[in-house]
């Protein structure tokens, strides 16, 4: 028997494990569904799920805070709701039905004409540096969203000067001749160029598609330890292992041809992922794709290499769900599946290079995040750093193997 014969009986099992598929391409595809419905990219597309949503309490009912509201509804990034109970319009924001609330107080048009055109050129350190609560104006963000709320508090507070430097401008002998009312048009433009400026800075659905695909092809590739860990503890109780000891076959051929069935399989799985992710969520492969090739046959053969090493280590069923299930949770989550790389502290971004699952999404950012050319000297280095970790568990396994043989 032979490691070809050895690789086409366990690819024919596999095929035939339902439960193998399920875990290894059913449930992949699953995870990053629900993902595409949470950003309204699939299933559960909206236009105005990429529009900030904005509430608009209004207590001062003056003219000048009328305008401001219109203002700001005639800019389609915008989708503006006016709520008369300030408690509704927060139970709203904590819900998270809202970008940001904006409550307009009762004071705003008084402060806006104490303003002299003077403080509004000298806003750095006039009155209004003290941002929008300057003109009793108070904007809100949920906490988890602190970062988005400093974005548009700049873009919001930007629109607010515009409708408050005319009121100051003419009360100026010298200004009040500059006063004019821009056309619709002109303010649009300006103000769309605003807030596209803030919808650069916020990851869009495919760039959000573009971590959360690798993260959870690679967390999905190692899961494949668990299946060869079992498929292993199966041979060795039917008594089938012991029989391909004895067969004229070397046990380096033995684990060679019980490796490339799940190798293969992991590469499938890799690249269903992200056939998906471009043809379901229209999730970016970056300048070159072909560099994913190298990228995804590195990772799965470490995949597959620490599979194997967790094989010989195992004697039960039970060992595989709690070892196998704790391996890939914790190397999982030190590396960034989870949760992007590029939020890491520095210290942390060390510690997840230690893991395989680090050096491969590392080398996904290195393709798919790239404006013009793929750096081939990082996306080399990832691919021999994994490399070199299969060749290390494929080592330690062989010897697991043969010294328990």
């Amino acid at each position: 028997m032979s490691a070809w014969q050895i690789t086409r009986k366990d690819l024919m099992l596999l095929l035939k494990d339902r439960r193998a598929l399920v875990l290894l391409l059913i449930l992949p595809l699953l995870f990053i569904s629900i993902v595409g419905m949470s950003t309204g990219q699939f299933l559960t597309r909206d236009d105005e799920s990429q529009r900030f949503r904005l509430l608009i309490v209004d207590k001062n009912h003056g003219e000048l805070s009328r305008t401001l509201v219109q203002k700001l509804k005639r800019h389609h990034e915008f989708l503006i709701t006016l709520i008369e109970s300030p408690v509704e319009a927060d139970d709203m924001l904590q819900r998270g039905d809202a970008s940001m609330l904006m409550t307009i107080g009762p004071e705003f048009e008084s402060r806006a004409e104490d303003l002299r055109i003077s403080e509004v050129f000298n806003s750095d350190t006039g009155p209004l540096a003290g941002g929008p609560e300057a003109l009793d104006l108070k904007l809100e963000t949920r906490p988890a969203a602190i970062g988005l709320g400093r974005l548009l508090e700049g873009v919001i507070f930007s629109q607010v000067i515009k409708v408050v430097a005319p009121v100051a401008a003419r009360k100026n002998p010298v200004t009040r001749t500059w006063v004019r009312e821009p056309e619709d048009g002109e303010s649009l433009a300006e103000s769309h160029a605003m807030v596209s400026s803030v919808q650069k800075n916020l990851p869009t659905a495919s760039a959000v598609y573009s971590w959360v695909v690798p993260g959870f092809t690679v967390m999905f590739a190692f899961f494949v330890i668990s299946v060869m860990a079992r498929s292993f503890i199966a041979e060795r109780e039917n008594g089938t292992l012991q029989r391909l000891l004895l067969a004229p076959v070397s046990p380096i051929s033995v684990l060679a041809g019980k490796t490339v069935p799940f190798y293969l399989t992991s590469v499938s799985q890799c690249l269903l992922l992200f056939l998906c992710g471009r043809m379901l969520f229209g999730m970016s492969w970056g300048p070159d794709p072909i560099y994913l090739i190298p990228v995804v046959l590195c990772t799965s053969l470490a995949a597959t290499s620490l599979g194997l090493l967790l094989a010989t280590l195992v004697h039960t069923d039970q060992q595989v769900s709690s070892y196998g299930t704790t391996l890939i949770l914790v190397l999982s989550s030190l590396s960034g599946c989870f949760f992007p790389r590029d939020l890491f502290p520095q210290t942390m971004k060390q510690i997840s290079l230690f893991t395989p699952h680090g050096w491969a999404l590392k080398a996904f950012d290195a393709v798919l995040m790239s404006q013009a050319s793929v750096e081939l000297s990082t996306v080399a280095t990832c691919c021999g750093m994994l490399i070199l970790f299969a060749a290390t568990f494929f080592a330690a396994g062989s010897w697991r193997f043969q010294s328990a043989s």
